[in-house]
C-alpha cells in the first residue's frame, strides 16, 4: 500500500487540504479511519469527520456488556461518521443486563434505542466454565451451559416486551486462548472449546427462533485479531477485555450492523476491469500476457472474481466502467480459462472511451438505482479522484498496489452486509438483467398498450404470512424511489402488524415472460371502520412505468370495498429520492386535503376511483404462508 503516513504528516496534510480542497476533506478524514488509522487517532478523527460529514443518518445505539466497553466509543463515533452516520450511544450501567433490560422505566427504556448491543464475556456469565471446567461432572457441565442459556433467553424476551422496537445484536462467546485442557482442549468432551461450541449453539438457535435478533461473531473476529484480542493488562487492571486491535475491529462490526439495520446497504459494484479484475493492461498485455491463473499475482485476481461472484449471490447487483475495446473484453470473457466472473454475470456494462463519470450515471439510469447504492472499485488514482468529486454520493475504493490485498477486500469493508438473506436477493442479478431484454422489447413498440400485453405479465398477491416477513421488512428498509413514506420496518414490526388484527399486509410478486421478478411491492393497511389508511406502498424501482402501481392501487380499493370501507387515505412524506412517486396518487383519483413542508394527505371516496387492473395483468391470490 506504500509508506503509511504518521499522525503528524496526516494532520498537517488535513489541515493544508482544508485550505486548498475541502471537499475532499471528509473523503480523506474517512479512507484513514476505515484504513490505516492507529488507535489513539480516533479521538481526533471523531471530531474532525464532526466538523466535515454533511447531513449524517442519526443512529441510537445502546450497549450493554459484562466488562469495560466505554474505550471503544472514540472507535465507534469516528468510523460511523466516515460511513454517513451520526451514533448516539448509551452505555448500560456495568453489568446491569437485567437491571437495564427488565426496568421498564430504566435509563435504557428512556433511550429507546433503535438497537441493542449484549456484549458478555465468557468469564462474568459462566466464571465456573471459565475457571473450572475440570472439576464439574458431566451433568454439571450441561447445568451450567443451559443456565446461561436460560439467562440469554430471558434477556431477549424482556426485550420483545419493554423494548420490541429494538433490533438486538447478541456476542458469540470466545474461546479463552489458553483452556484449561491445554493442547487436547479442542478434542476432549469436557474443554472448555467444547462448552463455548454448544453455548453458541444456544445463541444459533435463539436467532432463529426470534425475529429481530441478530449475533456478532466475536470467535470470528478473535481468530482474525489473535492474540492482541485479549488484553490481560487492561483485563486485571480495569475489567476491559479487549486491547485497542480488538475495539477497532468490533467497532467496525458494530457500524456493519448499524449500515444494514438503517436500510444503507449499498446495492450495486461496479468494477474496473485492468489491473482490478486482472493483473495487467488488456490492450497492452493482449488475452494472453495478463495476469490472471493458478500463479501469483494471478491468483489473487481469480480470489477476488470469486469474492465478487459469491456477492452477486448475496443479491449485489453487478456492473462494468472500463475503458477498452469492448470486442477485446468480449474475448477475455468468453476464452480465458481463469475468468471466474462471466459476462452474464453483469446487470450493465460500459465498456468504452467515456469519462467513468458519464458512465456511472448511466448506469444509474439503466439499472433505475439511486448513486448512494454504488460501490465503485478502481485501480488508476486519477479516476478514483474523479469519481469522488463529482459523484460524491458514490463509495469509491482505491485497488491496493499489492494484489495479494486484494482478496477479501469488499468483504472486510462490509458496504454490502446485510441482515436479511431471501430467495430475491440470489435472484436479484438476473432480475436486472431481464430488465435489459424488456428495455430492448419496449423499444420496438410504438404502442405502449401492445408492449404491455407482449409481456405476459401475472401479479401475484400474498396476505404475508411467515415465509414473506423477511423479504417484506428488507423491502421496507432498502426501497427509496417508489415509495410513499419510507417508513422502515424490521421484521418484528412486520410480524406484529400481521398479528395485530387491525392492519392488512400485502406483498406482490411479479412474473413476465422474461422471469420472475421476486416479490417487488409491498401494502401495509390500518383499517378502520370506514376509512382504510395507507400506511406503506412502495414498490421496486424494477417495475417502475408498467401499471404495476394501478393494479395494486385497484386490489386495494376492490378489498376496502368488501370490508365495507367508503374511504381511502394516504400519506406522501417527500425526500430527495422518491420523486418517481409524488404523482401517483393525484393520478389515480385521489385528491389533496392537506398540506405542509413534511406531508401530503390524500384521500379517495372508493365510490369515485373509475380505474381498474389492468387487462395485461393476470391476478392471482395465495394466502398468508405461515410456514
Amino acid at each position: 500500500m506504500g509508506k503509511q503516513i504518521n499522525t503528524k504528516e496526516f494532520r498537517t496534510k488535513i489541515a493544508k487540504l482544508a485550505e486548498q480542497n475541502p471537499a475532499q476533506v471528509y473523503s480523506l478524514l474517512s479512507g484513514r479511519v476505515l484504513g490505516e488509522a492507529p488507535f489513539h487517532e480516533f479521538p481526533w478523527l471523531a471530531k474532525e469527520l464532526a466538523r466535515w460529514v454533511t447531513q449524517p443518518i442519526s443512529y441510537r445505539l445502546s450497549l450493554l456488556s459484562t466488562f469495560t466497553l466505554e474505550p471503544i466509543r472514540d472507535v465507534l463515533h469516528a468510523t460511523a461518521l466516515a460511513q454517513g452516520f451520526d451514533l448516539k450511544l448509551y452505555f448500560g450501567g456495568f453489568q446491569q443486563l437485567e437491571q437495564e433490560v427488565m426496568t421498564p422505566e430504566s435509563g435504557l427504556a428512556r433511550y429507546k434505542p433503535q438497537a441493542i448491543v449484549f456484549a458478555w464475556s465468557l468469564q462474568d456469565m459462566s466464571p465456573t466454565l471459565w475457571q473450572c471446567p475440570l472439576e464439574l461432572t458431566d451433568t454439571e457441565l450441561q447445568t451450567e451451559i443451559e443456565d446461561v442459556n436460560n439467562r440469554i433467553k430471558a434477556l431477549v424476551e424482556a426485550c420483545k416486551i419493554n423494548l420490541p422496537k429494538a433490533q438486538l445484536l447478541l456476542h458469540t462467546f470466545v474461546s479463552p486462548i489458553y483452556p484449561a485442557l491445554g493442547i487436547i482442549d479442542f478434542e476432549h468432551l469436557n474443554g472448555l472449546r467444547q462448552a463455548v461450541d454448544k453455548l453458541n449453539a444456544g445463541l444459533r438457535k435463539v436467532v432463529r427462533e426470534s425475529h429481530g435478533v441478530h449475533l456478532v461473531d466475536c470467535e470470528d473476529l478473535a481468530r482474525q485479531v489473535g492474540s492482541e484480542w485479549f488484553d490481560c493488562r487492561r483485563w486485571y487492571t480495569a475489567h476491559a477485555q479487549l486491547g485497542p486491535k480488538g475495539l477497532m475491529v468490533l467497532g467496525r462490526e458494530y457500524v456493519k450492523y448499524v449500515r444494514a439495520l438503517a436500510g444503507k446497504t449499498k446495492k450495486v459494484l461496479v468494477v474496473d476491469l485492468d489491473s482490478t479484475l486482472w493483473g495487467g493492461i488488456l490492450g497492452e498485455d493482449g488475452i494472453n500476457g495478463i495476469a490472471l491463473g493458478p500463479n501469483y499475482p494471478g491468483n489473487a485476481f481469480m480470489a477476488f472474481q470469486h469474492e465478487i461472484k459469491q456477492l452477486s449471490r448475496r443479491g449485489v447487483v453487478l456492473a462494468i466502467n472500463s475503458k477498452n475495446n469492448k470486442s477485446e473484453v468480449r474475448e477475455v470473457f468468453a476464452k480465458h480459462d481463469h475468468m471466474i466472473l462471466k459476462w452474464e454475470d453483469f446487470a450493465a456494462t460500459r465498456v468504452n472511451w467515456e469519462n467513468k463519470v458519464t458512465n456511472i450515471r448511466g448506469l444509474a439510469n439503466e439499472l433505475f438505482l439511486g448513486l448512494d447504492s454504488f460501490v465503485f472499485i478502481d485501480d488508476n488514482p486519477y479516476e478514483v479522484e474523479m469519481v469522488q468529486q463529482a459523484l460524491p454520493e458514490v463509495t469509491v475504493i482505491q485497488v491496493p498496489r499489492e494484489p495479494s490485498e486484494l482478496p477479501g477486500l469488499l468483504s472486510r469493508l462490509g458496504f454490502f452486509d446485510s441482515v436479511i438473506y431471501s430467495e430475491e436477493d440470489r435472484k436479484r442479478n438476473d432480475f436486472y438483467l431481464s430488465q435489459v431484454q424488456r428495455t430492448q422489447l419496449k423499444r420496438s413498440h410504438l404502442n405502449l398498450e401492445d408492449f404491455y400485453r407482449t409481456l405476459s405479465m401475472r401479479l401475484t398477491v400474498y396476505n404475508v404470512g411467515q415465509a414473506e416477513i423477511a423479504r417484506v421488512a428488507q423491502l421496507t428498509q432498502r426501497t427509496n424511489q417508489f415509495n410513499m413514506t419510507t417508513r422502515r420496518y424490521t421484521e418484528s414490526d412486520i410480524k406484529q402488524f400481521c398479528e395485530d388484527g387491525e392492519s392488512l399486509v400485502c406483498a406482490y410478486r411479479l412474473e413476465d415472460r422474461f422471469g420472475d421478478n421476486g416479490i417487488i411491492s409491498v401494502v401495509i393497511i390500518k383499517k378502520g371502520e370506514e376509512s382504510w389508511y395507507l400506511d406503506t406502498f412502495l414498490m421496486s424501482c424494477r417495475v417502475i412505468g408498467r401499471t404495476v402501481e394501478t393494479a395494486i392501487l385497484s386490489l386495494v380499493a376492490q378489498e376496502a370495498s368488501k370490508a365495507n370501507a367508503v374511504l381511502m387515505v394516504a400519506d406522501f412524506l417527500p425526500t430527495k429520492k422518491n420523486i418517481p412517486a409524488k404523482d401517483v396518487y393525484p393520478q389515480h383519483g385521489f385528491k389533496k386535503v392537506e398540506e405542509d413542508s413534511e406531508h401530503i394527505r390524500y384521500e379517495a371516496k372508493l365510490r369515485d376511483l373509475d380505474f381498474c387492473t389492468p387487462e395485461w395483468f393476470e391476478v392471482v391470490c395465495v394466502t398468508a404462508n405461515n410456514t
